[in-house]
Parts: C-alpha cells; sequence; structure tokens
C-alpha cells in the first residue's frame, strides 16, 4: 500500500516537486549555483520518474529505476565534485525529496503505514548516500592521483645551465615512485639537452639512508649507459657521517659537498672555465 501511494503521488505531483526542490537548494546552499545545475540535470534525467518507479510494487521495475538513478549520479554527482562542494550538501538536498514522500497527505494518519515508507524511503537514501560517497571517493583518489604527478614533474626538474652542463636539484623526500621518476627524468632530459656532465643537487634532501643511495647508485649508472657524467653535490657533513655509520660506499660515485665545486668541476670536465672581468677587460 505504502508504495503504491508514494508512487502515484511523485507520479502526479513531479513537476510540483521538482520546482520546490530547486527553491530550496537555492534557498538553503551556499553552492546553490552548482548544486541547482545538479538537480536541474537531475531532473532532467528523469530522476523523479525513476524514483516513483522505485515505489512500484513489481520487483522488476524497482530494479531498472534503482539502475537507472545510479546512471544518473555517476553523470551528474562529478559536476559537484568537480566544484568542490561538500559532500554533505549534496547529500543534504536530498533530503528534501525524503520529507516530501514521507508527509504525503494521508499517510502520516495511518502510523504502521508511515513507518513503512519512513523504512522504504530511508533505505532507498541510504544506498544511493552510500554511492555518492563512492562517486566522491574516487574523485577524491584521482585528484590526488593528478596532483602527486604534478608535485613529481615539479619536485625533480632537469635544468640545462650551460652548454653539455644540467642540473637536478632534489629537495625533500625520496621514496620509490619518486626514485623511479627521478631516474627517467635524468634520463630523457640529458639525452633531450645532450648534456655531458649532470649535477645531482641532494642538498635540500633531508635524509639519505641506504635506500636512497641505492636510488642515487643507479641514477648515476643510468646517466653513465647514456654516455654523460654524474656528479652528486650537496653531501653535508651529517649526511657525510651518516653514510659512513651506515656503510654506504660511494666510490663509484663523484661526490663534491656544493653546488658550486660541482659546477667548477663540470666546466672542467666540459672544456670550460669561468673568467672574471673587470672594467671590461678579461682578466
Amino acid at each position: 500500500m505504502f508504495r503504491k501511494t508514494a508512487q502515484k503521488f511523485i507520479e502526479e505531483n513531479s513537476s510540483s516537486i521538482g520546482e520546490k526542490w530547486l527553491r530550496n537548494v537555492s534557498d538553503s546552499s551556499s553552492n546553490n549555483r552548482t548544486l541547482e545545475l545538479f538537480i536541474q540535470n537531475m531532473i532532467q534525467g528523469g530522476f523523479l520518474d525513476h524514483l516513483s518507479g522505485f515505489f512500484s510494487e513489481e520487483i522488476e521495475i524497482q530494479q531498472e529505476a534503482a539502475v537507472s538513478i545510479e546512471k544518473l549520479f555517476h553523470k551528474y554527482v562529478p559536476l559537484c565534485t568537480e566544484a568542490d562542494v561538500p559532500i554533505g550538501e549534496v547529500i543534504q538536498s536530498f533530503y528534501f525529496i525524503r520529507d516530501v514522500i514521507i508527509k504525503i497527505d494521508g499517510v502520516t494518519e495511518d502510523v504502521a503505514l508511515l513507518l513503512s515508507l519512513i523504512k522504504e524511503v530511508d533505505r532507498f537514501f541510504f544506498n544511493f548516500n552510500g554511492l555518492i560517497h563512492d562517486i566522491y571517493a574516487l574523485s577524491w583518489k584521482a585528484k590526488l592521483l593528478a596532483h602527486r604527478s604534478e608535485i613529481l614533474e615539479l619536485s625533480a626538474p632537469l635544468i640545462p645551465v650551460l652548454e653539455d652542463i644540467a642540473v637536478m636539484p632534489i629537495v625533500g623526500t625520496i621514496d620509490t615512485d619518486r626514485a623511479q621518476y627521478i631516474t627517467e627524468n635524468l634520463l630523457y632530459g640529458a639525452i633531450k639537452n645532450e648534456s655531458k656532465v649532470v649535477l645531482i643537487d641532494i642538498t635540500g634532501v633531508a635524509v639519505v639512508n641506504t635506500m636512497v643511495a641505492q636510488y642515487i647508485l643507479k641514477a648515476a649508472e643510468a646517466i653513465h649507459l647514456i654516455g654523460a657524467e654524474c656528479i652528486v653535490v650537496g653531501i653535508r657533513p651529517e649526511i657525510a657521517q651518516t653514510m659512513i655509520s651506515l656503510g654506504i660506499e660511494l666510490d663509484s660515485l663523484q661526490t663534491l659537498s656544493s653546488l658550486s665545486q660541482g659546477l667548477r668541476q663540470a666546466l672542467s670536465m666540459t672544456g670550460k672555465k669561468i673568467t672574471d672581468i673587470e672594467g671590461g677587460k678579461i682578466k
């Protein structure tokens, strides 16, 4: 009985419900423009028609309606995630529909009917609230991965400073993913810029442990394989002590304490030198 009542009410009043729904969102949300567009798309996509079908007494119609509503959520909820609308506001916008259904004339007078209707309505909104959470979670994960990719690109740039010489400053913590990106960026950058000497500056790396040292060695070996030389600079005293205590051997790798020393060495290796100029005359 309660299903038939809800289905009939939604079918007969869908236009009115849609108008009031939009007005309610406009009045109650700080993100009303995005939510209005979201609700408009849901209405135009047939949400209220599918909602009435969900309350059909025929199981097959219920299932078809649920699938159709799920497709609408997957299609239009991303409008809200892209605009950073809080998930609570998206979910809250549907409670207006819940309240409208529960307050159907004649239902509130019958306690047993009202309880059954509330149970059915809440089952519907519980399922689709979970779906909204899932869509938001996927969106957040995609954004995090995109941001991580952008950060990786910015975190280890290979900078050509002079002909045949490039520098890669590394700042922060080196993990497996970042180490792989550093190695790839070193190789592609060195080949692209035709670099003969590459300086890896680890001045900004807070911790150099066995794992980090192995990554640096592998990166240097990769540079050697393409015919270039690699110099690691920025070996601070505390890092040197840590590496010695860990038994890390960098005998096969050329290391220097500062970037300026590294640049001088790179200039020498590429047949260049620094010349001071005073009063327009070469000194």
